[in-house]
Order: structure tokens, then C-alpha cells, then sequence
């Protein structure tokens, strides 16, 4: 059943919804919900010693160190670091350039790093995606796999 409402309250609810979401929520809570998830991870990981190349047990244990040092450490430890490189970058430009302008772009340089660094992130992991299905289909037992030999 839907809303019994008029178009027009539907209408300023619509707007109010995509301005919100377009200029408060983007532009304030997205990067810093990213740092934060970020932060978490990186303390989790720390947590259970996951990056340690003894405990990582696999057939390739340097492989999977390399693919959780990129995708799971160095990546997390930019973003953790953005507000920090931001705040120097804050103090370093003017003093370079000679312009107090590149105190604003400084700030939110650092402050909308994550969100870049997270797209290149899972930019990143889509271009991986070809190479982990090669080897998810290596891995097949010979008679599982989709082979079409026929004897001639």
C-alpha cells in the first residue's frame, strides 16, 4: 500500500534527502567514517599478529604476506596516516609557497585522503580479481576442471 501522502511533502522530503546525503554525509561523515574503519583494522590486525610471516600457513606464504602487507596493511596505514600527512602538509605549503591559502587545501587534502586511497584501494582489488580466479581455478583437482579432450 503506499503512502497516502501529497506528491508535494514527497517532493521537499526527496530534496532533503539528496542534500543531506550529497553535502552533509559525503563531504563530513564518509571520511571519517573511512579513517575510522580503517584505524579498526589496522588495530585488529595488530591484535592478532596477522602480518607475521610465521603465521601464515598456506602454499605460498610469502604470496599471501605480500597480498595481506598491500591490501590489508599499507593501504589501512596510508589512510590511518592521511589526517596526519594533511595536518603537515597544512603547515608545510604556506611556509614553501608563501600563500596562507594552502592551509584550506592542506586540510582537506588530508582530510579527504581516505576516500581517495579507498577507491584506489578497491580499484586495486578489481584488477587483482583475474589472478585470484587463475588460481582458484589452478588449484582444481585434475578432474574437476573444464577440460575437453576428446581422443581423435
Amino acid at each position: 500500500m503506499e503512502n497516502q501522502k501529497p506528491l508535494q511533502e514527497h517532493l521537499v522530503t526527496a530534496i532533503l534527502h539528496v542534500l543531506y546525503q550529497l553535502f552533509v554525509y559525503f563531504l563530513f561523515v564518509v571520511p571519517f567514517d573511512l579513517w575510522k574503519k580503517a584505524t579498526i583494522r589496522l588495530s585488529i590486525q595488530s591484535e592478532n599478529q596477522s602480518l607475521k610471516i610465521t603465521n601464515i600457513s598456506g602454499l605460498w606464504p610469502f604470496m599471501s604476506f605480500l597480498k595481506a602487507f598491500l591490501l590489508e596493511f599499507l593501504f589501512d596505514g596510508f589512510i590511518f596516516l592521511s589526517y596526519a600527512i594533511g595536518l603537515i602538509a597544512a603547515i608545510v605549503w604556506p611556509i614553501t609557497s608563501g600563500e596562507i591559502v594552502y592551509v584550506i587545501f592542506g586540510l582537506l587534502y588530508g582530510y579527504y585522503m581516505p576516500v581517495f586511497l579507498s577507491v584506489f584501494r578497491d580499484l586495486f582489488q578489481l584488477g587483482l580479481l583475474p589472478f585470484r580466479k587463475y588460481i582458484d581455478w589452478a588449484k582444481k583437482p585434475a578432474q574437476h576442471m573444464d577440460l575437453d579432450i576428446k581422443n581423435k
